[in-house]
């Protein structure tokens, strides 16, 4: 009976995969910034620690973004002259872009740290006889 009882848990909690999400290309929204062909919504990075604050919903979509582009005025005070502005620094996509760039200089940080560890370790053991 506990068999069949771990059983219907397996089958009605485990994690299945979609074969047809899995093996199509326009079906692959993984990467970042990556555009939804039927909604036109970006997919965004988020901050796993703060999932209950993020709607879905609330995803700008390549419409929303292409009018706040146009939309977009420069800020008169506080800005350099000749100061360009991307273009994702006029938009809505803006902080998920800012949160991105965070979680990849951390990654990079955190690469540099394992290079340099490594590069000690091996230089310590060429030097011994």
């Amino acid at each position: 009976m506990l068999e069949a009882k771990q059983d219907i848990v397996l089958e009605y909690t485990y994690p299945r995969l979609d074969i047809e999400v899995s093996k199509h290309l326009n079906h692959l929204l993984k990467s970042p910034f990556v555009v939804h062909p039927g909604t036109g919504r970006v997919c965004v990075p988020i901050n796993t620690k703060n999932l209950n604050g993020f709607d879905p919903l609330g995803v700008p979509t390549v419409t929303e973004l292409l009018g706040e582009i146009d939309e977009w005025i420069a800020p008169a005070d506080g800005e350099k002259e000749g100061k360009s502005v991307q273009d994702w620094e006029k938009t809505s996509l803006k902080p998920y872009v800012e949160y991105f760039r965070s979680f990849v200089l951390a990654l990079m940080k955190d690469e540099k740290e394992i290079k340099v560890k490594r590069e000690r370790e091996e230089g310590a053991d060429a030097m011994e006889f």
